[in-house]
Parts: C-alpha cells; sequence; structure tokens
C-alpha cells in the first residue's frame, strides 16, 4: 500500500442478480469514469555548483589568478524541472492518512483460516467513525489524474475499503452488509451515492466495476484488493495500498485467498471455491479451465498438488456474514 502523500495516504452461493459488487453478480455495464489525484509536487533543487577551483600559474609571480567552474546549463536545466506526483510511502503524512492507517493496524486482527477480522464493534465505541470519515474526505479532496497508474489503481482501492467500513459503522450494528440497502428493492449499499471525486458522485459500485476493473489492465487483481466487509471476501489488508509495492502486495494477497478455504476449499479432485470466480468469471479467463490456470499461478503445495492430480471445480460459495 502506497502513498507520498496519500496511498499510505482490498459459504452459501447468492442466487440474487442485483448488489453488483465484488461480492454480489457482474455489473450493467454504465459509462466510463476517469478520475485522478492531485498530491503536492516534488521539486529537485537546481544543482548548486562546486565551490571555485584555484588555479595558480607556476610561471607567474604576481596574485593567483581564480577560475570558477560554471555548471552545465542543461543539467541545472533538468534539475530544475518539477518530478511527477507519486505516491510513496512517506514518514510525512497527513493527520487524516496517518490517523486512518493506524485505526487499521489496530482494529484489523488475524482470525482462522488466514481472515482478517475487523473490530466494528471496537471502533463504533471509541467513536472512530470520525477518523474514516476524515480520511475519505481526504482522499476525495485530491485530483487522481495527477498520479501514475499504479497509484491511482491503490488510490481508488483504498477509497473503496475505507467507503465500505464507513458504511458498516455507519449503520452498525449489522450482521452483513447486505443489510444495508441502496433501494427499496435493492440488497448492500454498492449502487448507493458514496462519494464525489472530481466534481462527480460515485458509488461503490463505480469504484470497482467502471474505473478499477475497466480502466486498468489485470481486472483479475482487483478482486484481491477490494473488499466487501464479508468473511467470504479476500481480506481487507491491515495497511494501505501503495504504487510503489502495488504488484508484489495484491500478488500476495492472490495467493493468501486462493490458498485459505474461502478461496478454493479442497476435497479429493474436487473443488469448491470462490462465487467471486464464478460472478467474475471474465476477469479469470472466462472457463473452469482458465480459472484453473489463474490458480496455478498463485497455488501453494496442497493445492498445487491437487491441480496436478486434475483437481476440478465443482462447485461454488461465498460466506456474507461480516468480516468480525
Amino acid at each position: 500500500m502506497r502513498l507520498t502523500l496519500l496511498t499510505l495516504t482490498a459459504l452459501a452461493t447468492p442466487t440474487f442478480a442485483f448488489a453488483a459488487t465484488d461480492c454480489g453478480n457482474p455489473p450493467v455495464k454504465t459509462a466510463e469514469a476517469v478520475y485522478t489525484i492531485q498530491t503536492p509536487e516534488q521539486f529537485i533543487q537546481p544543482a548548486v555548483a562546486e565551490p571555485a577551483a584555484i588555479v595558480i600559474a607556476p610561471e607567474w609571480k604576481e596574485s593567483p589568478r581564480i577560475e570558477a567552474i560554471t555548471p552545465d546549463a542543461n543539467l541545472v536545466a533538468q534539475a530544475a524541472t518539477p518530478v511527477a506526483p507519486t505516491f510513496e510511502p512517506s514518514a510525512q503524512l497527513t493527520a487524516p492518512v496517518q490517523a486512518y492507517s493506524n485505526l487499521l493496524q489496530r482494529r484489523i486482527s488475524r482470525g482462522e483460516g488466514g481472515l482478517n477480522l475487523f473490530d466494528y464493534a471496537g471502533a463504533d465505541a471509541a467513536g472512530e467513525l470520525s477518523t474514516i470519515t476524515a480520511y475519505t474526505d481526504h482522499l476525495a479532496s485530491q485530483n487522481p489524474d495527477a498520479m501514475i497508474e499504479a497509484d491511482q489503481i491503490a488510490y481508488w482501492a483504498n477509497l473503496y475499503n475505507a467507503l465500505t467500513v464507513k458504511v458498516i459503522l455507519e449503520n452498525h450494528p449489522v450482521t452483513s452488509i447486505r443489510k444495508i440497502k441502496s433501494g427499496a428493492f435493492s440488497v448492500g449499499p454498492w449502487k448507493r451515492d458514496a462519494v464525489t471525486v472530481n466534481g462527480e458522485v460515485i458509488s461503490l459500485n463505480t469504484i470497482e466495476h467502471d474505473i478499477l476493473r475497466k480502466r486498468y489492465a489485470n481486472p483479475s487483481l482487483v478482486h484481491y484488493m477490494v473488499n466487501c466487509a464479508s468473511i467470504g471476501c479476500p481480506n481487507l489488508s491491515d495497511k494501505l495500498w501503495a504504487g510503489s509495492t502495488l504488484d508484489a502486495d495484491r500478488e500476495q494477497a492472490a495467493r493468501d485467498f486462493i490458498n485459505s478455504p474461502r478461496g478454493v476449499k479442497i476435497k479429493g479432485n474436487e473443488l469448491k471455491v470462490s462465487s467471486i470466480y464464478d460472478w467474475f468469471k471474465e476477469d479469470f479467463g472466462g472457463s473452469k479451465s482458465a480459472t484453473l490456470d489463474h490458480f496455478r499461478k498463485y497455488a501453494g503445495p496442497e493445492l498445487k498438488a491437487a491441480l496436478d492430480a486434475g483437481a476440478t471445480i465443482d462447485g461454488y460459495g461465498y460466506d456474507w456474514s461480516l468480516n468480525e
């Protein structure tokens, strides 16, 4: 998880056809949204000339002549050029980012099967909704288009996850995120207006389906980054996503989920896998065989042995219980 000032500054099979989130059926196609994040520009200071060199002509009897070494004009110009904004981890975090980062460390613990659990009750009792709101407001004030691509991905995943925790605390106590409605006939809060970025009011669905899955390569890895506050979902990380370590971190998140019983449960030569691989089959190659190839890329010893022995996908499942 990454930011120079921001990034540090994501089993019963449902039968519904609504609430299209990472934890739901594929979404209806909507207009593609493009956003960007403004970060403080970092400038390299112009190069400073070396101290003047003193050259003494041996044949001279008078005072020695001093010749100053002039810096190369091209090098000075290059050094003065602003560097593209980045969101690498930094000790100089803004207060909202630092406070939210500390909250994740404080409220997330590891449960059975490698499941990360969030202490919603503790956060609610401590009034930490205000900390999360300050963080989402801080992100919303940024301009995502100023970032390089990896930082954009980290930004949107961080925003999605924080908004999800926020909506749970706004409705706490609740046993499942599906209990929170977007409308009279909806299940889940995914279609609700959640945040305004660059003047555009967007929902959780917009962030996941219209931005993260549509704008960037490797949509399969998006599913290991965003968390819908459910046991069946890939883990909510206890640290923020950051562009500088994006590839390594999300591939590790894929390994963690695929090699857990929530991702792939092994029973002989039969695999019962997360419904994510059914709902978003196209992101994993469009078929069961392509999904198995995806598993092979991240499989640990036990799953690899099962796949090598010819194990196949026999069913799908998902647990919507709150990840607490």
